[in-house]
């Protein structure tokens, strides 16, 4: 089953979509701790608190946890990076690998994808966009696979019959409003805004 993900392209705290991009591969930093591949989360905590002393544990579980979903994605899940008001959408075709022979730092542990398709975020529920915005480095996002899934098959969640009725549906719930022929403009603007006051 696809697994679906969120990464920023901020590895190192420099820039790299571009580079994820052209070079087919998506990285994070903390390159000090070299190859995690067979090592296991409590593994990976001890491993951060030996390299960065100076942190804290509450770091060493977050960096632990992103390599565990390093770990874990495999061929054919997808990878969200949001850029410049837009969501980008990449594919997994490998396994997570340290590359010793990279000589840019922050490219050093990565993990083999392509680009599949751009969208704007708007084309996404508040519920969505707020998540984006809000979590950590790399984050999972199986609560949200439905709408994913019908944005990249380009299905408009915004529907309109011939019985003058539109439903809108999203993972969160759905919205359906029907209207006979001598309803105006004017008087549905008149009704969202009633109904936007008393929410």
């Amino acid at each position: 089953m696809t697994k679906y993900f969120r990464l920023l392209p901020f590895p190192e705290g420099e820039d790299k979509f571009n580079e994820f991009k052209e070079k087919g591969f998506v990285s994070i930093g903390w390159w000090e701790l070299f190859s995690v591949t067979d090592l296991t989360r409590e593994q990976i905590k001890e491993r951060y608190m030996e390299t960065y002393p100076t942190s804290t544990v509450h770091a060493s579980r977050l960096v632990a946890s992103y390599f565990i979903k390093l770990q874990e994605m495999t061929p054919g899940d997808v990878i969200l990076i949001p850029y410049s008001g837009e969501y980008h959408f990449f594919e997994v075709e490998g396994k997570y690998f340290f590359d010793n022979e990279e000589q840019d730092i922050a490219l050093k542990q990565r993990i083999k994808v392509k680009f599949i398709k751009k969208l704007n975020k708007n084309s996404f529920s508040t519920k969505f966009r707020k998540s984006i915005g809000v979590q950590p480095t790399l984050t999972y996002l199986g609560e949200y696979k439905d709408e994913i899934e019908s944005a990249l098959l380009g299905e408009d969640p915004i529907s309109l019959s011939k019985q003058k009725a539109f439903v809108y549906t999203e993972s969160s719930g759905s919205i359906s409003l029907s209207y006979s022929d001598n309803i105006s403009k004017k008087i549905l603007k008149e009704f969202f805004d009633k109904v936007l006051d008393e929410i």
